[in-house]
């Protein structure tokens, strides 16, 4: 008895150590992206030089491709084979640069023909001004972000504030600062003056108080007019909260998506992940605002206290719908759950390739038609925001509101005033 437990232990012990070999299989990475000539001037050619490597434990056994593009629009794509462990190679595409700010996104195997250790690691991004302002060193940072008014209550003045450094090596020969809310530029402030190194400066616009959580983003040269040491440093974005607070007939509504569904937004409008989360998914809550303007529905994205409802932006693939929802009649349930999904965006061609602001508004309306089911709507013969086609089709509802029947019903059942 005891011998067959003891080889039974030694079995098992055997089969955990071949559990716990490391996987054999190839690491494809993109280790750096450079430019010849590393300023260049509006019109110049450009040689985008990609070092692409494998950090694996295998050879790329198939050909992978290396895909380039510029502010979302392919401009070449490579093909490589056989691709060693610890092998790196260089990629090279020529492009015309056009003048102010380029973001380039290079992605390794995008076709995934290469099954890998890690799939996450294949994208890189690079910002690329092109200017005839000469390089002198410069590197502008925002260190923060304020908002400075006697009552932070919706419709009172106030002002935007930004701090910004010069952390480079040499003067900034001015300092340009966009402000943001919400993904949307409020105004554009500019110091003539020369910035010299290790010096900051407050730059401030006039803004009027909205209702409700914001995202405040600030950046310094938004329209890429100064070559600096580092261009993926210059924005900071705040989340702020303004008065009055929701009231107790309000219904709160948390977005909340997936890190995975945050991937798939990335491979649709090419944005880096932090104007995802700053930019573009703001975008979307700013439209569902819209959508229920005078319906007392308070939209956050970072979680809320007490209870919600819930949007949940999830990855599923559910083509050909776009989003489900509980139908609840009168809104009795103040926690119930809807999703949109993703996924069925990503694999349809047709939104997939929208520009990412008419695609933050499609999703958006989708996301607006399922709350308008998780508050008692049913779809609408005539129309608008709850058109039966619009978890399908959502282009046919991106200029609609809704119905003046669905809106009467939304204002009746979350009125404004709670008296």
């Amino acid at each position: 008895m005891m011998k067959r437990a003891i080889l039974g232990l030694l079995m098992l012990l055997s089969s955990a150590g071949a559990w716990a070999q490391p996987l054999e299989a190839p690491d494809l990475v993109i280790t750096a992206v450079r430019l010849e000539p590393a300023f260049p001037a509006p019109g110049s050619t450009v040689q985008i030089i990609a070092t692409i490597a494998n950090h694996g434990t295998r050879t790329t056994n198939d050909v992978f491709a290396v895909e380039f593009k510029a502010d979302r629009f392919q401009i070449g794509v490579r093909f490589l084979a056989d691709l060693a462990p610890a092998q790196s190679l260089e990629v090279p595409i020529s492009w015309e640069a056009k003048p102010g700010e380029t973001v380039f996104r290079v992605s390794v195997d995008p076709f995934k023909t290469i099954s890998e250790l890690d799939e996450s690691n294949n994208t890189f991004y690079k910002i690329v001004n092109a200017t005839v302002n000469e390089f002198t060193g410069a590197d502008l940072i925002v260190r923060r972000v304020s908002v400075e008014a006697e009552s932070l209550t919706a419709g009172e003045p106030a002002r935007l504030v930004a701090i910004v450094a010069n952390i480079g090596q040499g003067p900034a020969a001015f300092v340009s600062t966009g402000f943001y809310v919400d993904g949307e530029l409020i105004a554009i402030e500019t110091l003539s003056e020369s910035l010299p190194t290790g010096h900051e400066v407050a730059l401030a616009v006039p803004w009027t108080v909205e209702v409700g959580e914001r995202v405040i983003r600030a950046k310094a040269d938004p329209n890429g007019e100064l070559f600096e040491l580092d261009e993926a440093n210059n924005t900071w974005a705040e989340y702020f909260e303004f008065a009055p607070l929701p009231n107790r007939c309000a219904q709160i509504v948390s977005l909340e998506f997936a890190s995975t569904s945050i991937t798939l937004l990335e491979e649709m409008t090419s944005l880096p992940i932090s104007q995802l989360v700053n930019v573009f998914i703001p975008a979307i809550r700013r439209q569902m605002e819209r959508d229920y303007e005078g319906v007392n529905v308070r939209f956050y994205l970072r979680q809320p206290t007490g209870i919600f409802s819930a949007i949940f932006f999830s990855p599923e693939n559910r083509l050909p719908i776009l989003g489900l929802a509980p139908l609840d009649f009168g809104n009795l349930r103040k926690d119930d759950r809807g999703f949109v999904f993703v996924g069925s965006f990503h694999v349809n061609r047709g939104l997939r390739l929208a520009p990412p602001e008419l695609l933050a508004i499609l999703i958006a309306k989708v996301a607006s038609h399922e709350l308008g089911h998780m508050l008692g709507l049913n779809h609408n013969p005539n129309g608008g925001i709850m058109n039966a086609q619009a978890e399908i089709n959502p282009y046919l509802v991106q200029n609609e509101k809704f119905r003046p029947e669905d809106l009467e019903y939304l204002k009746r059942i979350l009125p404004m005033d709670c008296r």
